[in-house]
């Protein structure tokens, strides 16, 4: 009689076999395109989309800074709002014809700007903390 660990393994090798099967059916039977990622932005609105994307989160900060009562949880949730401003005073003076989702995209942008920067730079140059004791 098999025992409960050659049982899951089994399983779990059936699961596998049966997964790569249908994900190689599926690449198979596809009969468009494939996606082409984009390349380096070429219009000025491409340009400034990414500029909103890399000037918001120090925006953000800046608010962190003179706000300091500002709830964190708020932080994320008002980035769309500043990409949108930005993009505002882009389409007035830089002609960019930034569309407000755009605009709101690349502000939420931000988001991941920041919380990349601070969980690769600023954690791991935190000390460890050492563990408790009991």
């Amino acid at each position: 009689m098999k025992n409960k660990s050659s049982y899951r393994i089994g399983s779990m090798m059936f699961m596998l076999v049966t997964l790569l099967f249908l994900a190689v059916v599926s690449v198979m039977a596809q009969t468009n395109v494939p996606p082409v990622l984009p390349g380096i932005p070429q219009s000025a609105g491409a340009i400034w989309d990414a500029a909103i994307a890399g000037v918001a989160p120090i925006i953000v900060w800046l608010v962190r800074k003179i706000i300091p009562k500002i709830p964190t949880m708020l932080l994320p949730m008002i980035t769309p709002v500043i990409g949108i401003g930005l993009g505002l005073l882009l389409n007035r003076f830089a002609n960019a014809d930034l569309s407000w989702f755009d605009m709101a995209k690349a502000g939420a942008l931000a988001v991941f700007v920041r919380e990349t920067v601070n969980q690769a730079i600023t954690k791991q140059l935190e000390p460890a903390k050492p563990a408790p004791t009991g």
